[in-house]
């Protein structure tokens, strides 16, 4: 075998043996990350937490199996006895279901609970990371896989911003990138240089659509990531339920996301949304 030959053959095994450990909850952003994994060579081994992931990974991964919230060590195990070499956390799992499924919990999730200082995302993430870590898988940025869903800045859909509602965007961006900080959640909603409503525990959609009945109209939603916000958890992301939730009588409104750090699900099925019910999307 030449010396080219064998430089080949030996990237070839080692993309042969490249396994992804896909620790996933439902949306459409799992699917897209396995399915992309796949077309690199990657082996995938799925861990979703919901009956729904579960059946949507099932065309891309070569080992799925279902793990109830809360029930790390075998979680663990399992992509240790599956040989991962890396782990991605991907799809959106909502505060108010992982409160309810506490009783799932494994004693070794309540160990490592009570031993943080507090229970902010941060805290339980670096935990996670480290644990992980040290069985010798690191967890992956999303964006490794997911690049292309992340915008540049620029206006996404085909209408254009009025001068108002640029004002209300910088206005409630500011408002976002702080309310972010704090960890109290990446969306707030805003209108004529007012704050109608904070994301909180239950979640994106429900907030808008609270904004759009308090403000009896279209309102300016402003989604971002907080400074040098960790890619390998809880990436911003919006989509089609995200303009759905924004929806009034009359039309309009704006969707405002955070250029190069929030991921766009189906873009040009969003622009066609968008452009029916008068709704601008912009990265800022």
């Amino acid at each position: 075998m030449t010396g080219a030959s064998a430089v080949g053959q030996l990237q070839l095994t080692a993309k042969q043996h490249k396994t992804i450990g896909v620790v996933a909850a439902d949306g459409k952003l799992p699917v897209i990350l396995a399915r992309c994994a796949k077309e690199r060579g990657y082996k995938v081994v799925a861990l979703p937490i919901t009956k729904e992931a579960q059946a949507n990974l099932a065309p891309y991964a070569d080992v799925n199996i279902y793990v109830a919230p809360g029930q790390v060590r075998r979680n663990f195990d399992l992509m240790q006895q599956n040989g991962c070499d890396g782990v991605v956390f991907i799809g959106k799992i909502k505060k108010l279901t992982a409160l309810r499924s506490l009783h799932t919990f494994d004693w070794f999730a309540i160990r490592e609970l009570m031993q943080l200082h507090n229970l902010s995302d941060d805290a339980i993430q670096s935990r996670i990371a480290f644990l992980l870590g040290e069985r010798g898988m690191p967890i992956l940025k999303q964006s490794e896989f997911l690049q292309e869903l992340f915008p540049d800045v620029g206006v996404i859909s085909k209408r254009q911003p009025t001068a108002q509602e640029y004002v209300d965007i910088e206005f409630g961006m500011r408002i976002a990138k702080e309310v972010a900080r704090l960890d109290i959640g990446q969306t707030v909603i805003v209108r004529n240089s007012m704050l109608i409503a904070v994301e909180g525990i239950e979640g994106t959609d429900e907030a808008i659509k609270r904004s759009v009945k308090l403000a009896n109209g279209p309102v300016v939603v402003c989604k971002a990531a907080k400074l040098n916000h960790d890619q390998r958890f809880d990436i911003p992301t919006v989509g089609v339920r995200t303009l759905n939730s924004m929806k009034c009588f009359g039309g309009g409104g704006v969707l405002a996301v955070g250029a190069h750090e929030t991921m766009i699900v189906d873009r040009e099925e969003m622009i066609a949304h968008a452009e029916k019910n008068g709704i601008a999307i912009v990265a800022v």
